[in-house]
């Protein structure tokens, strides 16, 4: 006998054996066991799940000799034809091929005849998709009405091309992609059985390519078989599928969670010169990332993260060392690299930059971490008594607006601007720039007096253009309200230019009635606490000393 691939050698015949649809298996065997029969069924899912697979072993349980019956004997001369594909009365039809409206006349003119020898005559119709339109509605009346004796089975990896009045008809299916651990531990299955030697490392380096695909991992794992003659290692896996060594990986993590760019730049140099794709390094080391993100992340990671035993300890290991904040900010700056890396003229330095950025964005604060430094920031500043400086000063109540605004008299007849004085200039700017902003950014130019006469006096430097624009009848009747509204009482004004010595313009550059923190920023008590705390240093000022 001519030798048989592995995908065809160890296809599913019973529904116990199909490998990941149990929802599909269990779902078919209970409408064989209770006689509900569909006339039409829909099979839909990704490439090599099982489909085909599916439609033939039905076939077979409703036409078997014993049937119909959820376990079909499988030595009848029925159930030996389905499996050869040779049966008369059951049709597998390429789609594909078979796409025009001729075909499915001449299909309708074939079902109007009984079985020639089993109980149903069955159409399986492959990529069913790929119908013409014409071809569609050709099939709909038959479809929503076929001779008791017909059975539609359709089979699609793509059901969004087909028209929503041929999917109501059909009772549909969805196959799902394999989980890896089932792939595995058919491969090993299938490896025992062919006397091949691999591990299950290996294993499950072919269920990652494969990608929930059966028939795609039992093609990869014929291939390995032809490549190493019995003896499949995962160095030979490795390069047969073009992987790079996950111990390269390791090595270049490692790096990077030690802080190590020497050891970043050495690693990827080393698979540089190996004839490593840049890209394809990328892509790898990304989903590496993705990998320990979900073992840091999740509680049971290992249904999302197809991985070796040994390879899952290595994440496990890593993921310790890390911060979920840290190793969120590493994927999302690798992530965003890829236009960089992969579209570069210059791929290698932008890929050797990006490493180099992981490194010194791992050492970075995380949030949590400077949260908790300004907190205990503030607790030094408020225990130290230095925050009085920077404290805003709060508005008056409405009942004791104005009422202390005069300054206070000093023992030698004259005024003094006392904190309390400071304190009123405060509360009325803020009551201004409630009211009218414009007036307020005016009066942030100047300097406010009040004599005990109730003459509000601003000051100006000589030849200033607010004066001109204080003066202004809009804005001397606005303020004037503002003012009564403040004080309740009316307020006289008397705007000056003055630049003498003594004035109130060049008083307030000697007290902190305006300015609060003159000094410059580096001598400033809290300034010195925030740098030190957060070992920073100063890059500019709004100041020119």
């Amino acid at each position: 006998m001519s030798y048989q691939v592995i995908a065809r050698k160890f296809r599913p015949q019973t529904f116990e054996e199909v490998i990941g649809q149990k929802h599909v298996s269990q779902t078919l065997k209970n409408a064989i066991r209770d006689e509900r029969i569909a006339h039409a069924f829909l099979f839909t899912g990704e490439r090599g799940v099982g489909k085909t697979s599916v439609a033939r072993i039905l076939a077979k349980a409703l036409n078997c000799i014993d049937g119909p019956a959820v376990s079909s004997c499988g030595t009848c001369a029925s159930c030996r034809e389905i499996t050869a594909g040779n049966c008369l009365d059951v049709s597998e039809i390429d789609g594909a091929s078979n796409t025009g409206v001729d075909d499915i006349r001449a299909l309708r003119e074939h079902i109007r005849f009984l079985p020639s020898r089993d109980r149903y005559k069955i159409y399986i119709i492959d990529e069913v998709h790929m119908l013409s339109t014409s071809a569609f509605n050709a099939l709909l009346k038959t479809l929503e009405e076929p001779p008791a004796h017909v059975i539609f089975m359709f089979a699609t990896t793509e059901p969004r091309k087909i028209p929503d009045t041929i999917i109501s008809r059909c009772l549909r299916f969805d196959f799902k992609k394999i989980p890896a651990k089932d792939i595995v531990e058919h491969l090993e299955h299938i490896a025992r059985g062919e006397n091949v030697t691999i591990s299950r490392r290996g294993l499950f380096l072919i269920a990652r390519e494969a990608e929930g695909s059966m028939r795609d991992a039992q093609t990869i794992l014929e291939r390995a078989i032809s490549y190493c003659r019995g003896n499949v290692t995962d160095s030979d896996l490795e390069e047969l599928l073009g992987h790079i060594d996950r111990q390269n990986i390791y090595r270049i993590m490692e790096a990077v969670l030690t802080g190590d760019p020497q050891g970043c730049i050495d690693g990827l140099n080393e698979l540089y010169e190996f004839g490593v794709d840049i890209a394809q390094f990328y892509y790898s080391f990304l989903e590496h990332l993705r990998d320990l993100i979900m073992v840091k992340t999740l509680k049971n990671p290992s249904k999302l993260v197809d991985l070796s035993d040994e390879d899952f300890k290595k994440l496990e290991n890593f993921s310790s060392r890390i911060s979920p904040d840290e190793l969120h900010r590493c994927f999302r700056l690798w992530f965003s690299s890829e236009a960089e890396i992969t579209r570069s003229a210059f791929p290698k330095i932008a890929l050797e930059v990006s490493l180099l950025e992981i490194i010194h964005l791992k050492k970075a604060a995380s949030v949590d971490e400077i949260l908790s430094k300004i907190d205990s920031l503030k607790k030094q500043i408020e225990n130290s008594g230095v925050a009085s400086s920077l404290t805003p000063l709060p508005f008056q109540s409405e009942k004791t607006q104005g009422k202390n605004f005069e300054k206070e008299k000093a023992p030698g007849g004259g005024a003094k601007e006392s904190p309390r004085f400071q304190k009123d200039v405060e509360a009325f700017l803020s009551f201004v720039r409630k009211k009218h902003a414009p007036t307020a950014s005016i009066l942030a130019h100047g300097n406010i007096g009040i004599n005990s006469d109730s003459t509000l006096k601003i000051e100006f430097p000589a030849g200033s253009f607010f004066i001109d624009k204080m003066k202004e009848v809009e804005t001397r009747r606005k303020f004037a309200e503002i003012c009564k509204e403040f004080f309740q009482k009316e307020i006289k004004l008397s705007i000056i230019a003055t630049n003498a010595e003594g004035g109130l313009h060049d008083r307030a550059k000697k007290t902190p009635a305006k300015n609060l923190t003159q000094e410059h920023p580096l001598d400033n008590p809290v300034i010195q606490r925030i740098i030190k705390t957060f070992n920073g240093k100063i890059v500019t000022t709004g100041t020119n000393s």
